[in-house]
Parts: C-alpha cells; sequence; structure tokens
C-alpha cells in the first residue's frame, strides 16, 4: 500500500515569473523543505538531476516539467506545483538537447521508488489532454488548478 502524497492549496503557486528553471526549481524546492516534506539536499539534488537527467516533457500546447530526486530525501511524500507566468526553458526528458519552454513545473517528492514511474504515467496522461493543461495555465485560481489536476494525478479509480 502506498503512502499519503500530499497535495494541497498551499504547495500550489500561480503566475510565478522566472528568469531561468534553476530559479523555478529553487522556489519550488524550498517550499518543500521549509514544510518540512524534504531534507535540506534535495534542493542540490533537485539541480544536479535535472542537469544530468532532464524533466520536461514534449506536448502540443503547453509543456510541463516533472523534476524529482531520489527517495532518500523525502520525508513524506508530495506534490509542489508551480505555473509559470511566462515559460522557462527546461531540456528535454527524450533528448537534452531539445529545449522545451514549460509553463507548468510538477515537482515531485515521493518517498515510494515506485512512485515516480506510477506518476509519470498519470502525467504522461494528462500531456495528451491539451484542455486540461489549458485550463490550468489559465485559471484564477489555486482552488481551479487543483480542481483541474487533482482527478489527473489522485485517482482511486482507473478512469480509462
Amino acid at each position: 500500500m502506498s503512502s499519503a502524497l500530499y497535495f494541497e492549496k498551499d504547495l500550489v503557486f500561480r503566475d510565478l515569473e522566472f528568469s531561468t528553471n534553476i530559479e523555478a526549481l529553487n522556489f519550488l524546492s524550498s517550499k518543500l523543505y521549509e514544510k518540512g516534506y524534504v531534507k535540506k539536499e534535495y534542493q542540490k539534488a533537485i539541480l544536479e538531476r535535472e542537469n544530468e537527467y532532464p524533466t520536461a516533457l514534449p506536448s502540443v500546447d503547453v509543456k510541463i516539467a516533472i523534476p524529482h530526486a531520489t527517495p532518500a530525501l523525502v520525508n513524506k511524500a508530495a506534490l509542489a506545483i508551480g505555473i509559470l507566468k511566462n515559460p522557462v526553458e527546461f531540456n528535454s526528458m527524450g533528448d537534452k538537447n531539445i529545449k522545451l519552454n514549460v509553463q507548468i513545473i510538477i515537482m515531485l517528492a515521493l518517498k515510494d521508488p515506485h512512485g515516480h514511474i506510477e506518476m509519470l504515467q498519470k502525467i504522461v496522461k494528462l500531456i495528451k489532454n491539451p484542455e486540461v493543461l489549458k485550463a490550468i495555465i489559465q485559471a484564477s485560481s489555486i482552488d481551479e488548478v487543483i480542481n483541474n489536476l487533482k482527478p489527473h494525478l489522485i485517482k482511486n479509480k482507473s478512469t480509462s
């Protein structure tokens, strides 16, 4: 049985403005650290991992990045979501030479090593739904962001 995953409004941020992906990653990882979900080393590990194994996923309109680090640096499973006012450049997961302009960052702090694979599968389904992605970036409130994301990321039943 997998442990509970924290996904609530205090870790969802809209209209963020950053010049680089490093600024965005530092912001989200610092929020996870401040709230005790990750160890201090998680912040450095996120940047190192992103450099070595990029996490941006291509999609039709809105690009997503799913940065994460080793489960050993996670105290309690959580998701931190950043919706950027203007996209920032990330390297593509499939080919680090390809740059993608990412507008949604879903930072995964997962304790279960298999959790990353399960969450990645959910996110891959999500990026195949451009209407939902557009609704997320156009959301007028954090509650609206959560209401659009939760059915896709936190599922109790399969709805394929």
